[in-house]
């Protein structure tokens, strides 16, 4: 089992089955390990697939169809909210899913005070697998503490 975070790391120490230490896990930096993906395999011995395990998210997707051009202005608000507040997100199958990192009713509290007409959002419990998987926008591989620009709130 890999934590989100951990997948996107290029080195780390894990203690997978069969193995009574922790190994050292070091892939190429930039990539970032997959629901499925094979970290190990030999025949006749055993094989280590990457799970990825699952997380609490927030969701957020649009409820109406917009005139193209209100689509795009919508878009660009979310954005804002989401990216100004540093927090990670994912778009799949028309969702936009974002990792719990603070409490939810800081996160509720930024999603009603920008209220963008359309946009509704939910917390799920066991978001995991493909979803999980991959990239995520604005921090991905960075820590907070790292990540430095100047910009007014």
């Amino acid at each position: 089992m890999f934590t989100r975070k951990e997948s996107e790391r290029s080195r780390l120490y894990k203690k997978l089955p069969g193995f009574d230490e922790e190994i050292g896990i070091n892939i190429k930096r930039g990539t970032v390990l997959h629901d499925g993906d094979v970290l190990y395999y030999k025949e006749g011995e055993n094989m280590f697939v990457v799970d990825i395990e699952a997380e609490e998210m927030m969701v957020l997707h649009f409820v109406e169809k917009f005139h193209e051009d209100k689509m795009l202005e919508l878009a660009v608000k979310l954005g804002h909210a989401i990216g100004n507040q540093h927090w990670q997100m994912k778009v799949v199958g028309g969702k936009i899913y974002v990792p719990i990192m603070i409490d939810k009713k800081v996160m509720e509290s930024v999603m009603k005070t920008h209220n963008i007409p359309g946009v509704k959002y939910y917390f799920e419990e066991e978001v995991g697998g493909q979803i999980l998987s991959g990239e995520y926008g604005h921090l991905q591989n960075t820590s907070h503490n790292y990540h430095h620009h100047q910009h007014k709130h």
